[in-house]
């Protein structure tokens, strides 16, 4: 069992590990702190440690904070702009429509008898549409990044963009689908190069660099833009 550290009102999950020589810090995706650390590590040395580090904890806490997607639910009226691949689209309830959700090009048409399913049908709509479309996007960058999934799996996966299995399949988040072709390439990429690259290490990054040389401009733009993008809160990831 993992210990914690509490310093200055923040709680600091304490990963030891024989293989570890040096001290390191994350911030996690739902900001949860992890302090990782050689086994041998003095509990006093950990917090001295650690306190030298609180103005880079609270600036990554605050930049969490900024880019966290809001937490209102859309409401599913005529007029709610849908985004989709960066572009936005209106939203229009129809009466007379058989069809529970339709896209119409320049628009979503969502049945009135409907709306109460509305959530479930945008997600099931986008997934639908983000399982052929990122398969797409993966060919283009496989050559570039020396890595090809074995599988694609669209879903909801919470906050989280995107994930890699051990198994080489590359999971996304639904909403990677409405930010712009630039930015849903950035989640995109990041996942392959996970394929080859396990960790956020030099040597991740370095591969990130020459697959992509403009990885670092687009990182920033997705952290400054993901609330802009819609949220549906209430439908929950699968357990």
């Amino acid at each position: 069992m993992n210990d914690t550290l509490t310093v200055e009102g923040l709680d600091f999950e304490i990963r030891r590990s024989s293989r570890r020589k040096t001290l390191g810090l994350t911030v996690g995706r739902a900001s949860e702190l992890i302090v990782h650390a050689p086994e041998v590590t003095a509990t006093g040395e950990l917090e001295r440690w650690v306190r030298r580090k609180l103005l880079w904890v609270h600036r990554k806490l605050a930049l969490k904070r900024e880019s966290a997607p809001r937490e209102t639910p859309p409401e599913f009226v005529s007029g709610q702009v849908i985004h989709f691949l960066g572009r936005s689209y209106r939203l229009k309830v129809k009466t007379a429509q058989n069809e529970p959700l339709v896209y119409a090009g320049d628009e979503f048409h969502l049945s009135r008898s409907h709306e109460a399913d509305a959530e479930s049908l945008f997600q099931a709509w986008f997934t639908h549409e983000g399982t052929d479309w990122l398969a797409r996007r993966v060919a283009y960058w496989a050559p570039r990044v020396g890595a090809t999934p074995k599988r694609i799996v669209v879903g909801n996966l919470g906050f989280r963009w995107g994930s890699c299995s051990k198994g080489g399949r590359l999971n996304f988040n639904w909403r990677v689908l409405q930010l712009p072709v630039g930015l849903a390439d950035y989640v995109l990429v990041h996942e392959m190069i996970h394929l080859r690259e396990r960790h956020h290490g030099p040597a991740f990054w370095e591969m990130f660099g020459r697959a992509m040389p403009d990885y670092k401009q687009r990182q920033e733009r997705l952290r400054l833009r993901a609330g802009d993008f819609l949220v549906f809160d209430m439908v929950k990831p699968a357990a």
